[in-house]
């Protein structure tokens, strides 16, 4: 049985109830035979034990000699060597026989004591096989036994065993295919509620429902509750983290901005070592404050964001900052392929990875930038283009660097590619540069299908 197979409650349900009732209907099948052969034994001795008495009836002393008065007339044993025949003998020696015997005598064969009777099978004149009963007497007059052999041939016996056995395989066969039946339909009925709740589980990690719902048996509704309750709970620590790290961040950012201003105000030698490390501790405080909320949310089941929709947002949200750029004319950003393209990843974390991509890519272009996507096996590949001077490729691995900025005299700070970088790690995907079509710069964006 393979490995996934035996895995599967159902599978092994299954295998060990069809080899049970194989098991059974192999034995019963056995036993139910041979109880049928004893039988049919037993009836053919009966039979011939009948024609013993009947021919022991015949038979009479007179002047010290066993004879029969009459022999029995029963067609069979007047057919030649039809396999059923008898002997009486007297003494030792045989007195009377069948005329089915024609010339022939039957074989030695055991003597039974007096009152004694024996069953067994012997071979014939014609080297057939025979039913031999025997029996012992003794007669009022003759001081010696009288034994009489009556044979029948073992062929009847083994025909209605085997026509027997050919209707017990049928049978059994077909009990075991309406059992094999009901065993697959037992266990498949018996355990759907099982997959109901599989159902559900894929709903919840899919997005499309945050909580287990509907009908379930008693035996699986505190599974179902338990779930939900962990659920629950699950989302509510996600969120006390994500409000605990906001806090915290904004805690910070307002001393941070004060000892800011204070720098900017004094016009010591030290001032710009201030502001220096307040600027550190901003990038600092931003950097774990994403890294944070990412964590908070990473693994969460039924977590998922539509990508469309974020750079939907992000793309009026952008035309509205640039519109100055090229001679006021504004960027041209365009959207491709990205209708019902979902990530696996909490909306926030794609919405500041695509946030800081796009306007990286605006804040260089020259008059258009390009947003696309594909599915790609079990991720999702995101890519943005630029037209603007690009980047060297030598200089490619540099750039995602924290903090590392090849133009100083753009603003910014040199955080935006380096968060995307961590919070991509953080979902197991990864970012890449490359060369756009247009000669500017690509970003390649690859997370986790939902």
């Amino acid at each position: 049985m393979a490995a996934g197979a035996g895995r599967s409650v159902s599978v092994r349900l299954i295998w060990l109830s069809l080899t049970w009732i194989t098991a059974t209907l192999v034995v019963g099948g056995w036993a139910l035979n041979q109880h049928f052969r004893t039988h049919v034994e037993t009836s053919f001795d009966n039979n011939l034990d009948r024609q013993v008495e009947e021919l022991l009836a015949y038979a009479d002393v007179l002047d010290g000699q066993v004879v029969l008065n009459r022999r029995p007339a029963a067609s069979s044993y007047l057919r030649p060597l039809s396999g059923w025949y008898w002997e009486l003998l007297a003494g030792g020696r045989v007195v009377e026989r069948s005329r089915s015997l024609w010339d022939q005598t039957l074989p030695a064969m055991g003597v039974p004591g007096r009152g004694q009777s024996l069953q067994f099978y012997q071979t014939g004149p014609r080297d057939e096989r025979l039913r031999v009963v025997a029996e012992a007497f003794s007669l009022p007059g003759y001081d010696r036994d009288v034994v009489i052999y009556f044979t029948g041939p073992a062929r009847v016996i083994e025909k209605s065993t085997e026509e027997f056995s050919e209707i017990l395989i049928i049978s059994l066969l077909l009990l075991g295919l309406g059992l094999a039946v009901t065993v697959v339909l037992q266990v498949v009925l018996g355990l759907r509620p099982l997959k109901l709740v599989r159902q559900k589980l894929a709903d919840i990690h899919a997005g499309t429902a945050d909580r287990m719902t509907g009908r379930f048996p008693r035996e699986v509704e505190p599974l179902v509750h338990d779930l939900n309750k962990l659920l629950e709970h699950n989302a509510k620590v996600i969120e006390r983290a994500r409000t605990h790290a906001g806090n915290l961040a904004h805690g910070l950012k307002t001393p941070l901005a004060v000892l800011g201003n204070e720098a900017d105000a004094l016009e010591s030698p030290t001032a710009h070592v201030v502001h220096e490390q307040v600027r550190i501790m901003n990038d600092l405080v931003n950097r774990h404050l994403a890294r944070a909320r990412a964590a908070g949310g990473l693994g969460a089941p039924g977590t998922k964001a539509d990508v469309g929709r974020i750079v939907d947002g992000l793309k009026r949200t952008l035309l509205r900052i640039y519109q100055a750029k090229n001679d006021g004319n504004g960027l041209n950003i365009e959207v491709a392929n990205l209708h019902a393209l979902d990530v696996g990843g909490d909306r926030q974390d794609v919405e500041e990875m695509l946030g800081n991509l796009m306007d990286n890519a605006c804040k260089w272009a020259s008059r258009r930038v390009r947003v696309g996507g594909q599915r790609d096996g079990r991720d999702v590949l995101l890519w943005i283009d630029d037209d603007g001077p690009g980047i060297p490729t030598a200089q490619h691995g540099d750039v995602l660097k924290r903090g590392k900025r090849l133009d100083e005299a753009t603003p910014g700070s040199g955080l935006g590619l380096s968060i995307v970088h961590d919070l991509a790690d953080l979902y197991h995907g990864s970012l890449s540069l490359e060369v756009s079509e247009w000669g500017g710069l690509r970003v390649c964006l690859r997370l986790p299908a939902p």
